[in-house]
This record gives structure tokens, C-alpha cells and sequence, in this order.
């Protein structure tokens, strides 16, 4: 489901009243206005705040520029898992490379190509569980949005803040950063969490940081009237519905404080290769080290 219907339904239904009735053209007096009904609030769903929470962020690498440019082709290349812990003290992000190949799915067989490219090719639901199955743990739902919303997300609250661990220089997304804090617009941000001045690897880095920064920006109690916007955007899809959303805003205030821990599954660690293969047409590839990788992610999502 497009996260801007379900915007559009909250912002109705916050912003739903009873009309006056008009004015009376003879003598009697006016009936007194009648009371617009207040919205009878979500209720909280209280299983979903007293477990844990798994969500699959996904980045696309499309805009508006691009597909009139032609450029057709949608690859996933921000791929990352965001988990809360039952009790809200602990994250826990683990991001994929986007070269990774060879997935296990969840119907035994083994996805070849790229992780970038089963959105496109079997649909995001597909994508949401073969991520499950490589970590070996279950995800609850997934966000989606592309470059172009991203910017207005980072904008509509006036920026966000980072740390800047290595000098940037890319003339090829406008970014010259050097180490230490930066306040990004939406632009900056874009460049930020696209950027390979450094690697893939540190890239996904970034996205982690650039995530982080901007729900912590988004969960301001004092945004009702941006999120009402959010109606607007046309690429974010979401599997939340709309009765969830409270909670999870709970949820993500109550996590406001917790203890972060971000990892990029890359080599050597969680590979069993990396590099371009004798006569395969694959390009760049990282073939994942399957047991590695669900060891380590049960370790951060045990409650």
C-alpha cells in the first residue's frame, strides 16, 4: 500500500469537521453551531509495542530526471534491516550490499543475480522475505521510497545532522565534505548516502547514519503538519496500514534513547567471495557467507 493513502487517511480523518449550518434569512434565531465531533483516537496495539520490531528499508535509485532520461531500470541500492528491541532500549541496522548474489529464498531455491534486482524482477514482498531468510530472522514490514521523495523528506524538516568520519570529494553528486559535523539539506543528503567516493561499503555506512538522523527528525511531536504532507509523495510504498501507525510512533518514541549498533555485512567477514568471477557475466559480485551472516544477526535480535 502507498504510504501517501494512508497519510491521506489520518490527515482526514484529523482534519474532519461538521459544517456550520448557514445562516437563517428570516427573523428566528440562528441555531447555535453545532460541535464538531473529536477524531476517537487508534487505539495503541499493545502485542505489537511489547515485541520486537523489524522493519526493511529500501532506497531505489530512480527520480523523475532519470525515467524522463529513459533510464528504466529500478535497482534497489540502499538495503538495510532495522530491528527494536522488545523492550526499546536497543537497534540494531544491518545493511546488504547490493552486489550480493546467490540469495537462499524462501522457497529453497537460490536467487543468482544481483539483491539489487529482485524488487524489480519478483516485486518487494519478494525482496522483504528473501532479506528474512538470509538473515534467518523475520521482518514485519517494509518502507520503500526513491531518491526524489527522499530529498523532500530530508527537507521537510529542514535538514538533518551528521558526523562526517572521512573527507568527501565527488564532483559527480556536488558533495565536498570534510570529517567532522555537517548539517545536510535534502540534496547533501542524497549526495551523502549515494556517494562511493570511499566504497559500496562505506556508502551503506552513510545510509545508516542518514536513516538514523532522519527519524529522529520525523518523531518530533511537533511535525503533525508535515506528516500531513507526506500525502503528497508518490514513490513511498509501505506495507503499514493505517491503524499501525500510532503505534509505531510509539514505538520509534520510546526507542528515541536507545542504544544503536549498525553493521555492514561485507567481506571478508560475511563473504565467501568477493571480486568478478572467471567467465560469469555477473560483474561484481559478493557471494554471502549464509551461516555467518544469521549467526551474527540472530546475536543482535535476541531478546
Amino acid at each position: 500500500m502507498r504510504l501517501r493513502i494512508i497519510a491521506a487517511a489520518l490527515f482526514l480523518a484529523g482534519c474532519a469537521t461538521t459544517a456550520s449550518p448557514s445562516p437563517s434569512v428570516d427573523v428566528t434565531p440562528s441555531p447555535s453551531p453545532t460541535a464538531a465531533p473529536s477524531p476517537t483516537p487508534i487505539p495503541l496495539d499493545q502485542a505489537m509495542l511489547a515485541r520486537r520490531f523489524t522493519v526493511l528499508v529500501v532506497g531505489t535509485d530512480t527520480s523523475q530526471s532519470r525515467r524522463e532520461e529513459g533510464i528504466g531500470d529500478v535497482n534497489t541500492d540502499a538495503l538495510m534491516v532495522v530491528s527494536v528491541s522488545a523492550d526499546k532500549s536497543r537497534i540494531a541496522i544491518m545493511s546488504l550490499p547490493r552486489d550480493t548474489v546467490d540469495l537462499p529464498m524462501a522457497d529453497g531455491s537460490i536467487y543468482h543475480e544481483k539483491v539489487n534486482g529482485i524488487a524489480q524482477h519478483l516485486g518487494i514482498e519478494t525482496l522483504r522475505s528473501a532479506m528474512a531468510t538470509l538473515l534467518g530472522v523475520p521482518i514485519d514490514r517494509y518502507v520503500s521510497v526513491d531518491m526524489d521523495d527522499f530529498t523532500w523528506l530530508v527537507d521537510a524538516v529542514n535538514g538533518i545532522d551528521v558526523e562526517v568520519k572521512t573527507p568527501i570529494s565527488d564532483p559527480e553528486v556536488d558533495l565536498f565534505l570534510d570529517p567532522g559535523p555537517a548539517h545536510l539539506d535534502g540534496a547533501g543528503a542524497l549526495g551523502f548516502s549515494r556517494t562511493r567516493a570511499d566504497s559500496d561499503y562505506g556508502r551503506a555506512a552513510r545510509q545508516q547514519q542518514v536513516i538514523v538522523a532522519l527519524a529522529r527528525k520525523w518523531l518530533n511531536p511537533g511535525l503533525g503538519s508535515v506528516m500531513a504532507s507526506v500525502r503528497l509523495l508518490g514513490s513511498l510504498e509501505t506495507d503499514i496500514s493505517p491503524r499501525e501507525l500510532p503505534t509505531l510512533l510509539e514505538i520509534g518514541r520510546r526507542s528515541a534513547s536507545a542504544q544503536v549498533t549498525g553493521i555492514v555485512l561485507e567481506p571478508p567477514r560475511f563473504s565467501l567471495f568477493v571480486g568478478f568471477e572467471p567467465n560469469s557475466t555477473r560483474g561484481w559480485v559478493m557471494i554471502p557467507d549464509v551461516p555467518e551472516i544469521q549467526a551474527y544477526a540472530r546475536s543482535v535480535t535476541a531478546d
